[in-house]
């Protein structure tokens, strides 16, 4: 385990400042509230407490609501019947509805720290049809893992070479694992990365408000164990590589709450989906995308008791 525990990736550092919403100059200790420039009938008002990534969505809502409703006015105004696409229909339905801080989810124009990557419908390999947490994107570079990969193996069989004799690996050993990408899974120098939905003390660092992820394998107790998702392997990006991949397309970025977020985990396992492509499509409606009619593998990869095969 020695080997896996100096490679576990530790992407973020201890003293990240987070950040805060100011008005007037001043930090908002309170609720914040807001409502699109120019719409004074304060109908889209919106009030968001604590986590920023909630009130940025409360925003990108409020403005897709008023452009919606503009339009509708415009239309009205000038006698026009528009016909639109299914793809925009959903894209307008699904941004204007009323949003609860544990449920949302948006396009994003770049990639941040925290964000999710959807693979295009066109990728195939280890990108087909995943979607990725990326769990630090800064200039020297980006790392994240897979999280629509689950498997019915436990982390006993996939890496054996661990000694689970210690108190702190003896709660990861039944663990079932996901496939978290496609770096870090030679036999003998595997990588773990393990997230959480709940803070951990002394073992976890935050990735955004309501998800954590592992920082110190040794400071695992028991009782932790059922907070605990574990993946084997994970993504990595050169300095700069993430950013010219989303400028070229080849990523949808996004922002969702915590709870979509780890649904992507939980919801793929509990269905055996073991591709994941139920949670790709369904990541991808709620953003407004059609769901493409090549969902499904002939021969999906295999994860055995000696790793990924």
């Amino acid at each position: 385990m020695q080997a896996i525990a100096q490679r576990a990736i530790q992407p973020l550092g201890a003293k990240r400042r987070r950040p805060r919403c100011v008005v007037g100059g001043k930090r908002a200790v309170g609720p914040v509230k807001c409502r699109a420039m120019g719409d004074e009938s304060h109908s889209d008002t919106v009030e968001v407490k604590g986590d920023w990534r909630a009130f940025r969505a409360a925003l990108v809502n409020q403005e897709h609501a008023h452009r919606q409703r503009v339009n509708q006015q415009q239309q009205q105004a000038n006698h026009v019947v528009t016909n639109l696409t299914a793809a925009s229909t959903a894209y307008t339905r699904r941004q204007a509805s009323k949003i609860t801080p544990g449920d949302w989810a948006h396009v994003l124009p770049e990639a941040e720290t925290g964000c999710l990557l959807l693979a295009p419908d066109t990728e195939e390999g280890w990108w087909r049809h995943s979607v990725v947490l990326v769990l630090n994107h800064d200039s020297e570079g980006s790392t994240g893992v897979i999280l629509n990969r689950p498997t019915n193996a436990q982390l006993k069989n996939v890496v054996p070479e661990i000694d689970y004799s210690a108190p702190h690996h003896r709660v990861l050993a039944n663990r079932h694992v996901s496939m978290g990408g496609p770096m870090g899974t030679e036999k003998g120098a595997r990588c773990l990365v393990a997230l959480s939905h709940t803070r951990l003390d002394g073992a976890t660092s935050e990735v955004f408000p309501g998800l954590w992820h592992v920082s110190d394998f040794s400071a695992v107790k028991p009782e932790h164990e059922p907070s605990l998702m574990v993946f084997v392997g994970y993504c990595g990006w050169m300095s700069g590589q993430l950013n010219a991949e989303v400028a070229a397309g080849g990523w949808t970025v996004a922002a969702a709450s915590a709870a979509n977020t780890l649904a992507l985990v939980n919801a793929s396992a509990r269905a055996g989906d073991v591709m994941g492509e139920s949670m790709w499509a369904t990541m991808r409606g709620r953003l407004g995308y059609p769901t493409p009619g090549n969902l499904g593998y002939d021969t999906p990869p295999q994860f055995g008791a000696e790793g990924p095969l």
